[in-house]
């Protein structure tokens, strides 16, 4: 590699004409740079909720295994009788007749409004209190917790039992609503439940006792129709509920599902390939992002290799062979890669003939990216080459349809381009 100053400069420019778009190549590196910023941070803003939606859910299935090991463990009797304790509660309520009311829309205090009024962020004590289950949509990759009431905080990780309903614990005559957020900018929760279809199926697994339910109806309501949440006498049902449209929420959607049997092994594969997704998803954003980080900061030291590499010259060099026989008489032009410019030294098209050997020199050549080309005479593929590495002595080169093999040091390599079968 030769370097050269400012007088130098002058002579390549007047050797080399091409030279004279120093400055343009300057100005077009700045604005690639600025560009590929620009797509940069665009590319992280676009990703941040994905990334952490992905880790949000992660975290979801870290505390729905938890959960479910503390119930492999427990005592069978603690279990018995804290479902003994809801299919009581359960019971009241069919009894008192009760009537079903969503939060905002009925007698109680609005979660979404309390969000402003609560400042205080619960312990994970808290959290861990409330949690009697976890559903599992497949079809549409939910996997969330359950907490026993609605609130704010609890809806904010995960689905909520609405208070007035039926615990979901199944049985004759009971109506459980589990209520979820859409549109939040960090955790889907219930935004992707208007994509369920009928027939769909979602689980639900409480205090170690797992239920099915087929979606069966679909309604779109005001937030004051309430009638469909009612408990229907002989029915075993459980509604998601959500706001609908996105971020409009001046609807609320609800899903209701009829419950049919649990088919053990077939139905657990399907709640372990819910889980998974969120496993997977997270992987793939850990391998993916370092990935895009690393080809992003390649590109733009490949920018700055390309645009510095033109004070400096090169020997862009390499032996025509065939079957490992050097070929004489050999001409080839080199052409400037981009935009498909010859290079000129003193006014003429350069031109280079292999030696006995097979070695053809274009010597001294400001960095860049060429291409040599045979002449119409000469049957051999063309070869292009680049400057991979400042401190380099010749150009990195590659040649489509032929074998190409590399020699020498690290930084002063020959090429031995072999046209194999490219035809005679």
């Amino acid at each position: 590699m030769l370097c050269f100053g400012k007088e130098g400069e002058s002579a390549l420019k007047k050797q080399y004409p091409q030279q004279d778009n120093l400055k343009n190549e300057r100005i077009n590196l700045w604005l690639k740079v600025l560009m590929a910023l620009l797509f940069f941070v665009g590319a992280m803003v676009f990703a941040y909720p994905f990334v952490v939606d992905a880790i949000n859910n992660f975290y979801d299935q870290r505390v729905i295994d938890n959960y479910q090991t503390q119930y492999q463990t427990a005592h069978k009797a603690q279990q018995k009788k804290r479902l003994t304790q809801m299919k009581a509660e359960n019971e009241s309520l069919l009894k008192q007749e009760h009537t079903t009311n969503i939060p905002g829309m009925g007698l109680v205090e609005d979660p979404f409004e309390s969000a402003l009024k609560n400042n205080v962020t619960p312990s994970k004590a808290y959290f861990q209190s409330h949690m009697i289950g976890a559903v599992f949509i497949p079809s549409i990759h939910v996997s969330l917790p359950i907490f026993n009431e609605t609130n704010d905080d609890l809806l904010e990780k995960g689905a909520t039992v609405l208070q007035g309903t039926s615990y979901p614990i199944g049985g004759i005559s009971t109506h459980s609503v589990l209520t979820g957020h859409s549109g939040l900018p960090d955790k889907k929760l219930f935004t992707d439940l208007d994509k369920l279809k009928k027939g769909d199926l979602f689980y639900i697994e409480v205090l170690g006792e797992k239920l099915a339910y087929r979606a069966v109806d679909f309604k779109t309501v005001l937030p004051t129709q309430l009638e469909s949440l009612k408990i229907v006498d002989g029915k075993d049902l459980v509604t998601l509920v959500t706001c609908t449209p996105y971020m409009v929420n001046t609807h609320r959607l609800l899903i209701t599902g009829e419950r049919v049997p649990f088919v053990e092994q077939k139905m657990t594969k399907q709640i372990k390939k819910a889980q998974a997704y969120h496993e997977n998803r997270l992987l793939a954003f850990a391998v993916g992002i370092p990935i895009f980080c690393f080809l992003f900061a390649y590109l733009i030291w490949r920018k700055f290799v390309y645009y510095l590499c033109i004070k400096h010259r090169y020997d862009f060099v390499f032996y025509a062979v065939a079957d490992g026989q050097g070929i004489a008489n050999l001409a080839f032009y080199l052409v400037e890669k981009k935009g498909k410019i010859p290079v000129l030294r003193d006014g003429e098209r350069l031109k280079a003939i292999s030696d006995k050997d097979g070695r053809v020199l274009f010597e001294g050549i400001p960095g860049g990216r060429y291409v040599a080309y045979p002449d119409e005479q000469t049957a051999f593929p063309k070869v292009s080459g680049f400057v991979r590495l400042l401190q380099d002595q010749n150009f990195t080169l590659k040649a489509r349809g032929a074998r190409v093999k590399r020699t020498g040091k690290q930084h002063h390599r020959d090429y031995i381009i072999d046209r194999g079968h490219h035809a005679k």
